[in-house]
């Protein structure tokens, strides 16, 4: 597509423009292996090139496109595709669109137009400014912003095999896990399902959603402590960003996953880099 340029990079995360340029011939989003993007047409309109036939879309309508394969469209007058490319990896367990493939979302997305205002809020910076703390935090919101996104566009029905409603329930666990007040009953909310049915689906792997919901804290709180970007935080601050109540919470819950505690994690991944702790 015509006038392709990088608004903003976090990390891995990329917001990007294409614009309408003066020729009228066809032209394609880049194939970048491994990413999966959210496109959102922000003025006029483009025709996409799909294996089913051409696909017209206007203003204000967007897409998920992975982006293993080259996507092949013709902008439209006046187009503006605004686009957050994430990392595949950060998906994993949400059924996201395969190479070459488009999946609409609903205007009617309750996450969209917040993630799309954050993205375009967020390129307007001066990205000197932005500390290393603030960049990687950037970057966590919009991939959370866009796992939400394609979450929510992902709900599987009453009668789904159990292994999609494994699938899906974990994915909206890691969107969520920093929720303090995220319950197994709001993941069965989401999915129009029972709590029997959620129940049925994690004992089938052996586990259940309330360990499952600490387990991603857990994690994630890990990968905080380990990251030198975060020294500045105590670890009841730790805790709050990964969901926990307090620091006392996060260390039950690390024992209870068989973690070493907080100070001592955080203690190991120091003397792992060569600082000195005291």
């Amino acid at each position: 597509m015509t006038r392709a340029r990088t608004l903003a990079m976090f990390g891995s995360v990329r917001i990007r423009e294409f614009v309408r340029g003066r020729d009228d011939g066809r032209s394609r989003l880049d194939r970048v292996a491994g990413m999966v993007g959210l496109h959102s047409i922000r003025s006029g309109g483009m025709e996409i090139d799909t294996s089913s036939g051409r696909v017209r879309l206007g203003a204000n309508e967007a897409f998920l496109f992975g982006h293993d394969s080259a996507l092949r469209a013709a902008p439209l007058p006046e187009l503006r595709l605004l686009s957050i490319v994430i990392p595949a990896e950060v998906l994993t367990g949400v059924d996201v669109p395969g190479p070459g493939e488009i999946r609409s979302v609903s205007s009617a997305s309750a996450l969209l137009d917040p993630a799309l205002a954050f993205a375009e809020r967020a390129a307007e910076l001066d990205p000197e400014p932005v500390s290393g703390f603030g960049s990687y935090y950037f970057e966590r919101l919009l991939q959370e912003m866009v796992i939400g996104v394609a979450v929510e566009g992902a709900k599987v029905p009453q009668k789904a095999p159990k292994a999609d409603i494994y699938l899906s329930a974990l994915a909206m666990i890691a969107a969520q896990r920093e929720d303090p007040a995220l319950a197994p009953h709001m993941i069965a909310d989401q999915l129009a399902i029972s709590m029997r049915q959620l129940q049925r689906a994690f004992r089938s792997h052996e586990t259940t959603p309330e360990r499952q919901i600490r387990r991603a804290r857990v994690e994630h709180a890990a990968t905080l402590l380990a990251d030198r970007v975060y020294d500045a935080l105590s670890i009841a601050e730790i805790g709050r960003y990964a969901g926990f109540a307090d620091g006392s919470s996060l260390a039950r819950a690390m024992a209870q996953e068989g973690h070493r505690s907080p100070a001592s994690l955080r203690r190991a991944s120091r003397s792992a880099d060569g600082v000195a702790t005291g």
